[in-house]
């Protein structure tokens, strides 16, 4: 066997890895995921690279292989609402597969990032002949349904406040880890990301951390040295969760 051959077969199985992980694709069998991995096209990105542009013809979906990838919109001033961020196994730019229209948000790496792109008549024509696969996307897109009518409720009705209390809990309580002191947990965002995040402004968000900080809620353990994220100590889950 050559190393070309072992190169390429490596390849394959991490496309098919990660179209696995996916709500879209994995309820197919073994030999559909090849299929589907025979036709999507790798394509690594940098820090802030631009994967795809609001308003532009939709031409693939998109799988998260590794990093990821934030949907956002900008106003004309420059300000920018992230819509969600998605990581492995997740998808992106369903809903133009199937209404045709352009792409609803602009696409962009948080970081180094590794994604498929499967085009829209490949995956069109999966459709029509694996119908669990149009169910499992309805489930998806009710899912993504459901979290923007919780954003448009949070931006709406809820405080500056409140809402990075929830970015905060959230993530402490999905990748955190449990100490005697509270829960240790990791943001890899600038207070900008983190403003655009939560619809704020980045001097609101600074403010809002060291009211926090000045509470007892939390403890910024370290903060990078490019200003990139933080590292926190959840000291109070029970008051964070009173003001979501």
């Amino acid at each position: 066997m050559t190393a070309n051959y072992l190169g390429k077969s490596t390849h394959l199985t991490r496309k098919v890895s990660a179209l696995r992980k996916t709500a879209l694709f994995s309820s197919l069998s073994e030999e559909q995921l090849a299929q589907v991995a025979a036709v999507a096209h790798e394509r690594s990105l940098e820090r802030n690279e631009i994967l795809f542009l609001e308003g532009a013809t939709a031409e693939h979906l998109f799988v998260v292989v590794t990093g990821a990838i934030r949907a956002y919109r900008m106003n004309k001033k420059g300000r920018e609402q992230i819509i969600h961020v998605e990581r492995l196994g997740a998808t992106l730019a369903e809903i133009p597969m199937f209404d045709d229209g352009p792409y609803p948000a602009t696409a962009a790496s948080e970081e180094p990032s590794i994604v498929l792109a499967i085009g829209k008549k490949d995956f069109k024509e999966l459709c029509l002949r694996e119908p669990h696969v149009l169910w499992s996307s309805l489930k998806v897109l009710a899912g993504r349904l459901r979290r923007h009518a919780e954003l448009v409720n949070s931006l709406s009705l809820q405080e500056v406040r409140s809402r990075l209390a929830h970015l905060l809990l959230s993530e402490a309580r999905t990748t955190g880890e449990r100490t005697g002191a509270g829960i240790q947990f990791e943001i890899k965002l600038s207070n900008q990301q983190l403003a655009s995040r939560i619809g704020s402004v980045r001097e609101v968000v600074s403010r809002t951390l060291n009211r926090f900080v000045e509470d007892g809620t939390i403890r910024i353990e370290r903060r990078s040295h490019n200003g990139m994220g933080y590292r926190f100590l959840l000291i109070n889950e029970h008051a964070l969760a009173k003001l979501c």
